[in-house]
């Protein structure tokens, strides 16, 4: 028998299940040969920027891809100089340069997809030229918070009040001593329940009342959806934010599967005719899991037969919202596996979001 077959999974086990760091991933893309990101992409990082918190505290870490085109030896330097305009951008942020990790080979070219016939050639090669930048704090300060979050937008409302203050309090006292396993408390007046969330910015009166705060988008569905009901009343809102979280609710898939259920295709077809009326949305399509193996980063995919179905839900969404007539230029996708569970039953962790990135001024 092989003992150290049988060890060294057991450990990865162990080490993936002891890990409970806070993280955000944030993806950066660039055009075709260039390694300067353009400046709708640095007002979009600098935004998500913005809204993260314990900076100082942060650990980075960089991944470059680029497309199929050119050869190996090309590829892998372009991927090193993408990388490195992106540690340099974090560098002239605050991002302090030991906190920095790269892959300095790049990543190199990165295969387009099967399957995905449904979107272009060049299409695809454009998703693949990008940085990821995912930031995260080590488990050990993570352990110590009270607000254990690190984006703005997931604040409840006590937390928001609080966090200015509370963020100081905690990069003061780990900076103090890194190696503390004393708690940082919050103030009394942030100690809040655990159900409590901050609202998304949406009337609740019904559309047909409420003409001056809601966009009258018309359909072609027979018969119409309730625009009262979400994800549309938030689509249609004249009030919609960058940084918002809009679920697709009741827009499922078969179990295990990438495949929309045909009775969701309705309700998808009217999120569709929304986003191609309003132009001026750019967002993120976020797919999420529940349930799974920590040894993978993802669910099973029974369409694909890979580890990868949080990312190909997303996809899924991004192909139907494409072939509906949606800029592909106005969106992105990507699957986050079960790394941002929402906190209550298992089954609600399992969910299709569209992340708000960009409003255009009218």
């Amino acid at each position: 028998m092989n003992f150290r077959k049988l060890v060294t999974p057991f450990f990865l086990l162990l080490a993936l299940v002891s890990t409970a760091q806070l993280t955000e991933t944030h993806s950066v893309y660039f055009d075709l040969d260039k390694d300067q990101f353009p400046f709708t992409e640095g007002k979009q990082l600098n935004s998500f920027f913005d809204d993260l918190l314990y900076k100082p505290l942060l650990d980075v870490k960089i991944l470059g891809y680029c497309d199929d085109r050119g050869s190996y030896e090309y590829n892998l330097d372009l991927s090193n100089r993408r990388v490195e305009t992106v540690s340099k951008w974090l560098q002239e942020h605050s991002i302090t340069v030991e906190h920095i990790s790269k892959t300095i080979e790049g990543r190199g070219e990165v295969a387009l997809e099967e399957g995905s016939e449904e979107l272009s050639i060049e299409d695809e090669r454009a998703q693949n030229r990008r940085v990821d930048i995912i930031f995260s704090l080590k488990e050990s300060i993570t352990q110590r918070l009270e607000i254990k979050k690190l984006n703005k937008s997931d604040l409840t409302t006590s937390e928001a009040v609080e966090i200015k203050t509370y963020e100081k309090k905690v990069v003061k006292a780990v900076l103090k001593d890194e190696k503390s396993i004393v708690a940082i408390p919050v103030s009394e007046n942030a100690k809040t329940t655990p159900q409590e969330k901050v609202k998304e910015t949406t009337p609740v009166e019904p559309v047909e009342t409420l003409n001056d705060e809601y966009l009258d988008i018309p359909t072609n569905l027979d018969p119409p959806v309730d625009n009262t009901q979400e994800p549309f009343k938030s689509l249609l809102s004249k009030n919609l934010k960058k940084g918002q979280v809009i679920r697709l609710e009741n827009i499922l898939f078969y179990k295990g599967r990438s495949t929309v259920l045909e009775e969701s295709q309705p309700l998808l077809d009217r999120v569709a005719e929304i986003l191609v009326a309003r132009k001026d949305i750019h967002f993120e399509i976020h797919g999420h899991v529940c349930c799974i193996n920590p040894v993978y980063k993802d669910a099973y995919n029974r369409d694909t037969k890979k580890s990868n179905l949080s990312h190909d839900r997303a996809k899924a969404i991004f192909f139907i919202l494409k072939k509906s007539g949606v800029s592909y230029d106005r969106m992105k996708y990507k699957g986050f596996g079960r790394t941002k569970p929402l906190g209550g039953i298992d089954k609600l962790d399992r969910r299709v979001e569209l992340y708000i990135t960009k409003i255009d001024e009218q």
